[in-house]
């Protein structure tokens, strides 16, 4: 596959899979936080570990860079205006007046507990100079053409004139 191709279907993946990230977060903490009873709630399980196996998909050396840059990007530049909001003495609720409010609880655990790992680790996997490059096309190995048969020998003629 040309790097191109390669690149594009990485960012194309990448987009698709940062809100998914988001809500397998979201959805997840807010079912955990609804069952208070310390049992194990499957649904959530599965919520989170389909959530872990895609940034685990995502950071794979077989897919583009751009697949993990993209959502690591987001997820990073979320904490981090966050974190210069506050620290430049603004509100700490950062765009909790634009989420729902059923959503506002599972947005703030995102938001400071899972978004910095989450873009670190994407970020990361993304650094490697490896995953840049594209296939290595090395020229096939010179093919050893036989020798021909050796020709026949000459059977001498018995005539003499």
């Amino acid at each position: 596959m040309r790097n191109g191709v390669r690149h594009v279907l990485g960012a194309g993946a990448g987009l698709l899979a940062t809100p998914l990230i988001a809500a397998g977060f979201i959805v997840g903490i807010e079912r955990f936080r609804a069952t208070a009873v310390m049992s194990v709630d499957w649904t959530v399980m599965a919520v989170f570990i389909g959530t872990l196996v895609l940034i685990g998909a995502l950071a794979g050396s077989r897919i583009s860079p751009l697949a993990s840059l993209l959502p690591g990007l987001a997820f990073t530049g979320f904490i981090g205006a966050a974190l210069v909001r506050i620290a430049m003495g603004g509100d700490h609720r950062m765009g909790f007046d634009q989420v729902p409010s059923e959503f506002l609880e599972g947005y703030m655990s995102l938001l400071y507990t899972w978004s910095l790992p989450t873009g670190c680790v994407l970020l990361a996997a993304s650094a490697f100079p490896s995953r840049w490059r594209g296939a290595r096309t090395d020229p096939p190995p010179p093919q050893e053409v036989p020798e021909p048969p050796p020709l026949p020998k000459r059977i001498p003629s018995s005539s003499r004139h």
